[in-house]
């Protein structure tokens, strides 16, 4: 539970070449790869103005940063040569300078550019001349779809990764910077209505963090900073739109936004944290929390960093009283609570090397478990905090090594609940770096959270961004604040997300009014207990439980 609210190092060798080059030099391009690989390689069009070809470097860091970790059987697409960025690199493309998204349009431009380059994924920032021209966003969408319907003739199985166009502040038009802002908020929606199983949309934010005072030359053109900032955004959206070269996941996974098990069905998670290290002797818990409806219970470990370790022998049985209970069992090391504020709280890397000790009591389970990487795994320490994509990726790289398959879970900073917004601006780039691409993010939604608004504002980034989200903790009150839970219920709901709530029972006086039950008594059910099990949109109400124990 929560408490209290309280790369550039890759780029800079390219930054510096950046500004010692002029852009109008020509720079060689990187031989194609054999035909026979390009042939097979995933043709990607990046589609823009002069934001994205003139000379567009962004897809210079861009074509390197993919070929460096791997990503080699690619080919970047279009009529247009690679401008120069001080180094070689595979940049063909549609970056027109000066375009707008409604003239390619209505001039019917885009189809002779698909038939000579035949792209598989389009990268698309386009809208920024149409907004200093003064037309309207709903205008600039009607020219996407047509630009889309367009897309899908050439293939009907074509990815489009669209931007949230970066901001623009020019000298000659003081209304831009709000018009940007209302063609941006349109996005998402547009991304909701046009998507589909077999061509997929997804939404990269250029937007947000992007300061047109240091970001750009001109208010308006990205300069070193700011290619550097585009490409970081563009990066984990290409990789996910990429084939998947990873071993097909077993067991418990992540489908786009969804959770899902080994048959394909969906797992929304209903369910309960029970904090078993506390209370070891409360193993009726499990059939009591089964009893409310619920289909995931939440166990809390202890790696040993704050109390004894819970052994592998503890762990399979903890793992057999869920399969008894017919429940999902998500196991979370508590010890990481809090990193950089605790002094006793443990590192991530600490919490792998736990989850390594007892791999063995985790092998097998892929169907029945998920690995919580550790439990709010930083304070409020931004400067700590700010390491949590590292991390986390390197937690989940060592569990991946060690030939842990399973899903995988990883909790928020700032106590859970990411009031600084470094899970939700990093995530993509964590679930890129995991080889099984498993990975379920978990937002903590406490005092924070005390308006529908700021909900709902970090649901719609997950989804906007095709990312996994369940809330792994939530309360109906809390010392940081009164969260809305009403409207993490219906939201919840009605996005089909899971979660989870703080929890079953035994919490320290100072916030007992978070246990469901009074004394682990299931008979005894408190105001909070009442309201997530019984109330609406709460556990009874909505819980599946899941299919891996239909024919069990």
């Amino acid at each position: 539970m929560t408490r209290r609210l309280g790369i550039a190092s890759v780029f800079a060798l390219l930054a510096s070449l950046l500004v010692a080059l002029p852009s109008a030099q020509a720079a060689p391009v990187e031989p194609p790869e054999s035909r026979t690989q390009v042939a097979a390689a995933t043709r990607i069009m990046p589609l823009g103005d002069s934001i994205t070809g003139s000379p567009g470097c962004w897809r210079a860091l861009l074509s390197r940063h993919l070929r460096d970790t791997g990503h080699t059987n690619i080919d970047f697409v279009g009529t247009l040569p690679a401008p120069g960025c001080g180094f070689a690199y595979d940049g063909e493309n549609e970056g027109h300078g000066g375009y707008l998204a409604t003239n390619i349009a209505r001039d019917n431009q885009l189809p002779g550019w698909l038939s000579a380059t035949r792209p598989d994924v389009v990268l698309m920032h386009l809208g920024t001349n149409d907004v200093w021209s003064n037309i309207p966003a709903a205008t600039i969408l009607n020219a996407y779809t047509t630009l889309l319907r367009q897309m899908r003739a050439s293939n009907p199985r074509m990815k489009l990764v669209v931007a949230r166009i970066i901001p623009m502040n020019p000298s000659n038009c003081s209304a831009c910077g709000q018009r940007v802002v209302a063609l941006n908020n349109a996005i998402p929606g547009w991304v909701q209505a046009n998507t589909t199983a077999a061509s997929p949309i997804t939404v990269v934010d250029q937007w947000s963090g992007f300061n047109t005072a240091t970001d750009t030359g001109d208010g308006v053109h990205p300069n070193n900073a700011g290619i550097q900032k585009m490409e970081r955004r563009w990066y984990p959206a290409v990789v996910a739109a990429l084939p998947s070269t990873a071993p097909e996941a077993v067991g418990l996974r992540v489908s786009g936004t969804r959770v899902v098990e080994a048959n394909g069905a969906n797992l929304v998670m209903r369910g309960v944290n029970h904090p078993y290290t506390w209370f070891t002797s409360q193993n009726s818990s499990f059939a009591n929390i089964k009893a409310t409806g619920a289909n995931t219970v939440r166990v809390v470990l202890s790696g040993g960093r704050q109390s004894a370790p819970t052994s592998a022998s503890e762990i399979t049985n903890i793992i057999s009283l869920c399969k008894r209970s017919r429940l999902i069992c998500v196991l979370e090391v508590h010890d990481t609570t809090g990193y950089g504020d605790q002094s006793n709280a443990a590192t991530l890397d600490q919490a792998a090397s736990y989850w390594l000790s007892v791999a063995g009591a985790l092998r097998g389970q892929e169907n029945y478990i998920i690995i919580n990487l550790g439990n709010e795994p930083f304070g409020n320490n931004q400067s700590v905090s700010a390491t949590w994509a590292s991390a986390t990726t390197n937690a989940i790289r060592r569990l991946r090594s060690a030939g842990l398959q399973h899903l995988l879970m990883a909790d928020g900073p700032m106590w859970g609940q990411d009031w600084a917004n470094i899970m939700r601006n990093n995530a993509a780039s964590v679930l890129a770096a995991d080889p099984q691409h498993n990975t379920v993010f978990s937002i903590h939604m406490y005092g924070v959270y005390n308006t529908a608004a700021k909900i709902n504002a970090y649901f719609d980034a997950f989804r906007n961004a095709g990312l996994p989200l369940l809330v792994g903790e939530f309360g109906h009150l809390h010392s940081d604040g009164d969260p809305d839970e009403n409207t993490i219920f219906a939201q919840t709901q009605a996005r089909g997300l899971g979660y989870l709530g703080w929890s079953w029972s035994g919490n320290s006086s100072n916030v007992g009014y978070l246990d469901m039950v009074y004394g682990f008594n299931p008979a005894n059910l408190t105001p909070w207990g009442q309201r997530i099990i019984n109330g609406t949109n709460g556990i009874r109400q909505t819980s599946k439980e899941a299919t891996i124990y239909s024919s069990q």
